[in-house]
């Protein structure tokens, strides 16, 4: 990238112009419109995060170590859209997000039921926030 030194600066008026002009292209307030309705439905389960404590004996520190590790996933996912699935179309990628999603809240069921395929219900649990 190449950078002019000693650029003029515009004034306030003019940098927020250029950004609203930005902002109404439809490249950008599309994807935008998207990933904020999309997050606004991710609605917190206060109900699950009781059942782990109260009939799996979760205690906080391990639902804070899911809550992180949530955390570290959601950022995997992340570097994994901007190494892979850039190049996808935003309708793919939300099909596939929303299969793989349904696919690990379904796992929830096995939990519930304790079919945790040998593993303790807290390695279950992993990924779950």
């Amino acid at each position: 990238l190449k950078e002019e030194r000693y650029a003029p600066v515009k004034d306030t008026t003019e940098q927020c112009g250029e950004i609203w002009k930005t902002v109404c292209s439809r490249a950008v307030w599309q994807p935008m419109g998207f990933v904020y309705i999309y997050n606004l439905l991710q609605v917190g389960n206060s109900a699950w995060k009781e059942f782990l404590k109260t009939a799996l004996g979760f205690t906080s520190a391990q639902q804070n170590i899911l809550l992180i590790l949530g955390y570290v996933l959601l950022y995997v996912g992340v570097i994994a859209y901007k190494y892979y699935f850039i190049t996808w179309s935003w309708r793919a990628v939300y099909i596939f997000t929303t299969i793989i999603g349904g696919f690990f809240s379904a796992l929830q069921m096995l939990l519930i039921t304790g079919h945790t395929f040998g593993l303790s219900s807290f390695a279950f649990a992993f990924g779950d926030d």
